[in-house]
């Protein structure tokens, strides 16, 4: 009986050598990927993604172009809402357009440096080189990474990259601490030493051209009807010791803000009002992945638009608990 089971053992053990019989081992997989990292001068990537982070998944079709060394055009669009927002770097600083209301924020920042993002290729190449406890497998024809997570959304704690023979990424799982996947991206048509044209990277361009398949515009009529029914959002989520301390309702140029302030262990103010066809400048920021938007962070502010609706929400709060209480204002105002 004991020698059926060694030469079952045995046999396994064959096939599996069998049928990895041409595939690269871990230390030829991480010096390509470095190798691709330095040569690395354009890319196209279509993703779908999904987020489970917030009390109901938020799924997004993503589209990446990157052409070196830092022009960058990442296209987000909500396929619940069928809206779309651009994160946006060029020589002329970094943008985040909300095209359907012809609103636009402007900063500088070296974006994105060496702050991970999920839909960057070269984040998970760094992820994977920079894990000296990394784990490598080989499932069928796919390379599987299973690396730190290293996000500005600090429950976030593991994830798993899976290439093609091509070293091309197919699949990522990110996880938080107990392994439950909080973060699926599924990639495809992914296109290495893509080109572009000249004007791929404009920010004109893109805010007409994603613009073309946005929400209609509001009549005269319709657009006063809603600014007299703006509502108030409320954040789901308050930090340990913090509690509303006053709410307010102003008139500022004609147009109503409403103001909510916060005190406690921090103390922060959240403002909302109707979102204005402009491009708002800031002098420094950050692209930030609220799930439902993308936002602006400050060292003091964050910034995000949702539902025809500017936020600022400033305070003292550290900046993970920022996130915290935005991404718990996702939801029906109260009218």
């Amino acid at each position: 009986m004991r020698k059926a089971w060694l030469i079952l053992a045995l046999l396994a053990i064959t096939l599996s050598l069998l049928a990895a019989c041409g595939a690269k081992d871990e230390e030829q997989v991480v010096g390509e990927l470095s190798e691709r990292l330095d040569t690395l001068q354009s890319y196209k990537a279509d993703i779908q993604l999904v987020l489970q982070t917030g009390q109901e998944p938020h799924e997004y079709e993503v589209e990446v172009w990157h052409k070196a060394p830092d022009y960058y055009r990442i296209s987000l669009t909500n396929k619940a809402r069928d809206i779309t927002q651009i994160i946006l770097k060029n020589d002329d600083g970094v943008f985040v357009l909300t095209p359907h209301l012809n609103k636009s924020f402007r900063f500088q920042s070296n974006w994105p440096g060496n702050q991970p993002q999920v839909y960057l290729y070269e984040s998970l190449i760094r992820d994977i080189l920079s894990d000296s406890n990394r784990q490598f497998s080989i499932e069928g024809d796919q390379y599987v990474f299973d690396t730190a997570a290293n996000y500005q959304n600090k429950t976030l704690k593991h994830q798993r990259i899976w290439l093609d023979k091509d070293l091309k990424p197919t699949k990522v799982h990110i996880m938080d601490a107990d392994f439950n996947v909080l973060v699926e991206l599924h990639f495809s048509n992914v296109e290495f030493d893509a080109t572009f044209e000249d004007d791929a990277f404009d920010i004109q361009r893109n805010m007409q051209g994603a613009g073309l398949d946005a929400l209609p515009t509001m009549s005269a009529d319709e657009e006063t009807e809603e600014k007299r029914s703006l509502g108030t959002f409320y954040p789901a989520y308050e930090p340990p010791n913090v509690e509303l301390v006053e709410e307010e309702e102003v008139n500022q140029d004609g147009e109503a803000k409403v103001v909510l302030r916060y005190a406690g262990d921090y103390h922060f103010t959240i403002i909302q009002q109707h979102a204005e066809a402009k491009m708002v400048h800031i002098p420094q920021g950050e692209p930030v992945d609220l799930g439902f938007a993308v936002g602006v962070m400050t060292d003091k502010s964050l910034i995000w638009t949702y539902d025809g609706v500017d936020f600022w929400l400033t305070g003292d709060l550290p900046k993970e608990e920022m996130v915290a209480v935005a991404q718990s204002m996702v939801g029906q105002a109260d009218k």
